[in-house]
């Protein structure tokens, strides 16, 4: 008799170094930006935050401190109208964002004149995308969807002018970063750890899965009394299913009743040698991994613990871990937004802001150092609100270009950046 042999080649999941790439070739008006898919980057970096509980964690905590107390001006007399034109709950959804994503957005209402900013808020950067380049080197307009993956929505998306580049009611003023190889749209700082964040959602699943199923180990069950026809196979399956896995069923037992010892099935038990010290490594590798990505210098900060930290205190580390934090991470987020926004009003209507955010210090930081320095709380407080400020905005300097350079050198450099021509032109008037 000839038996009938099923061989399959299986091809095991593979993953790949996230690649971001932002497409300029599409029939599209605007430019997506993909990692997996052809526009699915926001949605995998959210993905990745709500997913992995220590980019959680590193996105909200240097998020906080970023936004700090919030956002203020040294100029008394414009104390007020700041108040009134941004409120701080959208500084902190900006910094959220910028953190998040590497991007952040602002609507900018004006007047009916267009000479002054009257209200600012914050706006969803994952609904936004850039219109493609024409002559203009300058993103001028931003298409605004509530869903970029549905089409049909697409048809209704808006189209709103960048900042400073009309004389509309309502402007975009989009804030990011330089990243290489990249014009319109910003990567977020942590992005090397994009993958090592699902890393973590994905061991979370494996540990779901393992309680689920009683913690049993991975079982082969023969039936040895012929196959079945499909749709007897399924039942068969549905109920084995059914009987033996989830928590409810953990350590249940199997009886069979058979007429022939041959055809008894058999229950093979394929094992996994040391599954418990690779996920664990896994996840403490991973874990670093995002810690580093951030630049997080303590996880402590964050209220997480890891094993080893190198300092001979708690106190010891958070201090001298806050110290380099605000220093190498949140000052420069901080001063991006500020430069951003003191442009902005100024543009708007509005001289000599001196914006500078109010920095939020670990409790336990002041604790120590006002008693180490015999001050109160609040002037420990100030006296590091002092020495963290931030500059109000960044001044151009024409006199900083060295004259003897020859201009055929200059523009040479337009070639890799397409502001630089205008730039090089408002430095010659």
């Amino acid at each position: 008799m000839k038996l009938n042999q099923n061989l399959s080649v299986v091809n095991m999941a593979q993953q790949d170094i996230p690649v971001i790439t932002e497409d300029t070739k599409t029939r599209y008006q605007w430019v997506p930006v993909g990692i997996i898919g052809p526009d699915d980057f926001f949605q995998n970096v959210t993905d990745a935050y709500n997913n992995s509980t220590t980019n959680a964690a590193c996105v909200e905590g240097i998020a906080d401190l970023i936004y700090g107390k919030g956002i203020y001006t040294k100029n008394k007399a414009f104390e007020e109208t700041l108040g009134k034109i941004i409120p701080q709950e959208e500084i902190k959804r900006v910094a959220f964002d910028l953190k998040l994503y590497g991007n952040a957005a602002f609507q900018v209402y004006w007047d009916d004149k267009h000479e002054k900013i009257i209200k600012m808020f914050h706006s969803p950067v994952q609904n936004f995308r850039a219109e493609k380049l024409a002559e203009n080197p300058k993103i001028e307009n931003w298409y605004y969807c509530t869903d970029w993956t549905d089409h049909k929505a697409q048809r209704n998306k808006k189209k709103v002018a960048a900042f400073g580049t009309s004389r509309d009611k309502t402007e975009i003023l989009w804030i990011k970063n330089y990243s290489p190889g990249k014009y319109y749209y910003s990567l977020p700082d942590w992005i090397p750890a994009l993958q090592l964040s699902f890393v973590e959602a994905e061991l979370s699943n494996l540990h779901l899965n393992n309680i689920e199923n009683g913690f049993l180990p991975l079982v082969m069950l023969n039936m040895n009394n012929g196959i079945p026809a499909p749709e007897e196979r399924d039942t068969i399956e549905d109920l084995i299913e059914a009987k033996f896995t989830g928590t409810r069923n953990a350590g249940r037992f199997i009886i069979t009743f058979n007429d022939d010892p041959e055809r008894k099935p058999t229950i093979e038990t394929i094992q996994t040698d040391n599954l418990h010290d690779k996920t664990k490594y896994v996840a403490e590798y991973a874990q670093d991994r995002i810690l580093v990505a951030h630049r997080v210098t303590s996880p402590l900060l964050f209220g997480i613990r890891t094993v080893s930290n190198g300092f001979s205190s708690q106190s010891e580390e958070m201090k001298t871990a806050y110290s380099i934090l605000q220093t190498m991470t949140i000052s420069p987020f901080q001063n991006l937004i500020i430069n951003f926004l003191s442009e902005a009003l100024t543009v708007g209507g509005y001289e000599a802001s001196e914006l500078y955010f109010e920095q939020l210090t670990p409790l336990v930081i002041l604790s120590e150092t006002a008693e180490e320095t015999g001050q109160s709380i609040d002037q420990v407080q100030d006296d590091i609100n002092e020495q963290s400020e931030n500059p109000a905005e960044i001044e151009d300097n024409p006199s900083s270009v060295d004259p003897n350079i020859e201009t055929e050198t200059l523009m040479d450099y337009s070639k890799t950046n397409p502001n630089f021509s205008k730039n090089f032109e408002t430095y010659k008037k």
